[in-house]
């Protein structure tokens, strides 16, 4: 009986607005399964010279903002103006990105933050992506990038995933470090070279 006392006109009305709110989120969800589907194509380990990394992160940010905000997670970025692009493969540079927002968003319990910098420093394009979740014990710290270590629940992680995102990160001649503080959160840090031209 919502809309026994409506117009005619009032309910064509209503229809046409939940219509356009039908079709507005269609599309958003083509746009995200379109981006899912160019994102699982497997990456073929073709260096580029011109990867821009503002460009990158937010093609990764627009597959996880949705999931971020439910959980009550804020994603801010640094990115400076003049920033070279870098010499990787655009498809692992997303993953890589992929893999540590993600866990990220995973250890914050909670309302956090994902904050996000990118510098060139030295000879060097620096990225680095913190966060405000429950950190990482100095002990578990060194073990990180293991294969099969996870600090995740049973059933939760294969614990791959980091030691994944390191292959990667070397196979693209960059270097990865992890910094953590139990209580304060994590800061991922990565290095690529920039590009030549």
């Amino acid at each position: 009986g919502l809309y026994k006392d409506k117009t005619p006109q009032e309910l064509v009305d209503k229809a046409c607005e939940i219509m356009a709110k039908v079709i507005r989120e269609t599309d958003r969800a083509t746009a995200i399964t379109k981006k899912l589907s160019a994102f699982a194509k497997p990456a073929k380990g073709a260096i580029d010279d011109n990867v821009k990394v503002e460009d990158e992160l937010n093609e990764v940010i627009s597959l996880v903002e949705h999931d971020l905000k439910l959980s009550d997670i804020s994603i801010t970025k640094d990115i400076q103006k003049d920033l070279p692009p870098i010499e990787v493969d655009r498809k692992q540079l997303q993953e890589i990105f992929f893999n540590i927002i993600r866990n990220a968003a995973q250890a914050i319990k909670g309302a956090g933050e994902i904050a996000i910098r990118a510098v060139k420093s030295g000879n060097r394009v620096v990225i680095d992506i913190r966060d405000t979740g429950s950190g990482i014990s100095r002990e578990n710290l060194v073990k990180i990038f293991d294969p099969f270590f996870t600090t995740k629940e049973p059933g939760k992680g294969t614990g791959l995933g980091l030691f994944i995102v390191k292959q990667i990160v070397e196979r693209n001649n960059g270097m990865i470090s992890v910094d953590s503080e139990p209580g304060k959160g994590t800061v991922f840090k990565l290095a690529f070279n920039p590009s030549a031209k």
